[in-house]
């Protein structure tokens, strides 16, 4: 048995999983890891009802994979005591308690000194193999300008030998400081040796030179397939930009690295993602991803738990082998099915019911229409039937609107495949940023999971001038969503945000900028508490994957998956976490907090806190 000590326990555990009168107390009876935990699953948008004026349990005992009692250290010893035989040996002896005496216990006892223990963040929409390609690629996020990232493009090519691709990401012209859409001229001057293609920071466009076009056999002959587009000037000449759909015509000319290499980088990405309070998540790089993941788990060199998703090509492959949503083992396990409906609002292709902004004289732009509602439901239909969920990518109001149309369609045929397949197929909308009013309570109606990721309310503040503010859109719009009884799940989308969850926490307190400046916040009146934000980033994943009776909070026989981090997110002055979402409404945002500065203070708290350790499965599977 491992004894995890001297810590200050945030189960998150609802009041009906625990013998104790609250969630946030000791719950130090044990009980039996093989018994249904179906009695004590938790509705994760239930408002949080902990009394944090009672004091935490301290300890948490955990035997193989499993918790087998939360509460004080001497009551967690005796319980381990009691399953001891040395201890059965020394009672049939007349022998004492196991607290004062217990000369052959097992235990491995792991003091935490003093910090706070937290059930393990779970990212619900994640990209891992371009997260870890975006650690070793160029990286122009930072850049300010069109020449600052040509110039950064040259640089990287003098490293390299002459004809190798230079491949990077993170431009985003509307952070430019002349705003306009970069095209090959100035690559094709400067980077005349090398094929270049530059992804845009949402992942969505393609900027590329000359070079890269000839290698991948593009001319200006070459149609616009469905669902993307070249991006041409007045004369019809190739600007360089390619979106949507049509960068797959030069993607796939790029080099990747090896089976081994790429291993590697997961295996880097894997303690980087561990390191920041990580223990599972829901991966969308489709069979790039599946191979990686099983050939670190066949090495006994996986550490954290994932759920696999499917891309559109892989249908026919996962039906022959019989791929079923829920299928899998503890450690990787069988997702759904991602489609794509529009494409991103940083690149002006999510599909909106009010037309972007025209810049540089372009048509008048409603953003991209990458599936008609008739090809996704056709498409969401050979899944569900086959026992694969769906989750549909969905970023501007309309796109959002036709989804749930779909979903709507569907709902015969899913009841059909649950009850065959035995199992619940929870669909999903990733994003669902821009949603219409009336839309927001059909999520509920449907039974749609609305995937969510908080970093890019904070990171779109300079781009929500394209919004027709007249169309009186919910955007970001999480507590919406959950009063209206929608289940919302919490994730990064990373590598286009950072996948640390502390910060995604602070984006959904404040909903302004990283730095901490609140006279930047939108629409501080759909705030969050961080125990609702917590509890969008543990339970809902875990309710997404179908395993909310063994993971996203503590509790006996539950899964030993949690984090030691040095700040506590349920303790600051004037922090009243049994706010609901409505009453945030009703007090200007300030989720409960005396002032502006206070919600500030304990949100950029917890955006810096640092994990201690990371524990999956009961093993310490990241120390720092």
């Amino acid at each position: 048995m491992r004894l995890f000590s001297n810590a200050v326990v945030r189960t998150f555990a609802p009041q009906a999983a625990s013998s104790a009168p609250d969630s946030n107390t000791p719950a130090s009876i044990a009980s039996d890891p093989s018994e249904s935990n179906t009695d004590k699953v938790p509705d994760p948008t239930s408002t949080p009802t902990s009394d944090l004026t009672q004091a935490a349990p301290d300890a948490i005992l955990v035997d193989g994979e499993t918790i087998v009692a939360i509460g004080t250290r001497a009551e967690l010893l005796d319980i381990a005591a009691a399953e001891s035989s040395t201890t059965a040996a020394l009672a049939s002896a007349g022998g004492v308690g196991a607290t004062t005496v217990i000369p052959g216990l097992e235990i491995d006892e792991i003091d935490c000194s003093g910090q706070v223990i937290l059930p393990g963040f779970v990212d619900g929409h994640i990209h891992s193999i371009l997260y870890a390609d975006s650690l070793t690629d160029l990286d122009l996020s930072q850049t300010k300008s069109l020449a600052e990232a040509v110039a950064a493009i040259r640089a990287r090519a003098d490293s390299l030998p002459v004809g190798t691709w230079v491949v990077g990401s993170g431009w985003d012209l509307n952070k430019w400081e002349d705003p306009s859409y970069p095209d090959r001229e100035l690559l094709d001057a400067e980077v005349p040796d090398h094929p270049v293609a530059m992804w845009s920071l949402d992942l969505h466009t393609l900027w590329v030179n000359a070079h890269a076009l000839e290698i991948a056999g593009i001319d200006e002959a070459t149609p616009d397939p469905s669902g993307g587009s070249f991006v041409r000037d007045d004369d019809g000449q190739f600007t360089g930009l390619v979106r949507e759909d049509a960068t797959d015509l030069v993607a796939r000319f790029i080099p990747e690295p090896s089976r081994e290499d790429q291993v590697e980088r997961l295996a880097t990405t894997q303690e980087l993602f561990l390191s920041q309070g990580l223990t599972g998540i829901h991966d969308f790089d489709g069979i790039a991803s599946t191979l990686g993941w099983n050939d670190l788990h066949a090495a006994g060199r996986q550490d954290m738990r994932v759920t696999l998703f499917l891309r559109s090509p892989e249908v026919p492959w996962a039906i022959e082998t019989a791929w079923h949503t829920g299928d899998g083992d503890d450690w990787l396990q069988c997702g759904g099915l991602k489609l794509f409906s529009d494409g991103a609002l940083g690149s002006h292709t999510s599909h909106m019911s009010s037309a972007f902004p025209a810049i540089d004289g372009e048509d008048e732009n409603f953003g991209v229409v990458q599936m008609t509602e008739d090809e996704l439901f056709d498409q969401a239909h050979i899944a569900t039937e086959a026992g694969i969920s769906v989750a549909i990518h969905a970023i501007g109001d309309q796109a959002n609107h036709h989804v749930l149309a779909v979903y709507d369609r569907l709902r015969e045929t899913t009841k059909a495949a649950e009850e065959k397949f035995g199992r619940p197929l929870r669909h999903r909308v990733e994003h669902a940023q821009f949603i219409q009013p009336a839309d927001v309570a059909r999520f509920a109606e449907l039974g749609v999971l609305a995937s969510m990721q908080p970093r890019h309310c904070i990171s779109d503040l300079h781009l929500l001038h394209l919004i027709d503010e007249s169309a009186q859109l919910a955007a970001y719009a999480w507590p919406d969503l959950l009063d209206a009884g929608a289940h919302v799940v919490f994730g990064s989308d990373g590598p286009v945000e950072h996948a640390n969850p502390f910060a995604a926490i602070y984006a959904a307190m404040t909903r302004a900028n990283i730095s901490g400046d609140a006279s930047t916040t939108f629409q501080p009146h759909r705030r969050l508490s961080a125990v609702e934000a917590i509890r969008l980033h543990t339970q809902g994943p875990a309710f997404a994957a179908g395993l909310e009776d063994r993971r996203g909070y503590l509790a006996p026989g539950m899964d030993a998956d949690f984090i030691v981090v040095d700040t506590d997110p349920c303790a600051a002055e004037g922090l009243n976490v049994d706010h609901s979402s409505v009453g945030a409404a009703e007090c200007d945002g300030l989720i409960g907090y005396d002032s502006e500065d206070a919600l500030f203070a304990h949100a950029e708290a917890i955006r810096d806190t640092r994990v201690a350790l990371t524990v999956v499965g009961g093993e310490v599977k990241y120390r720092a």
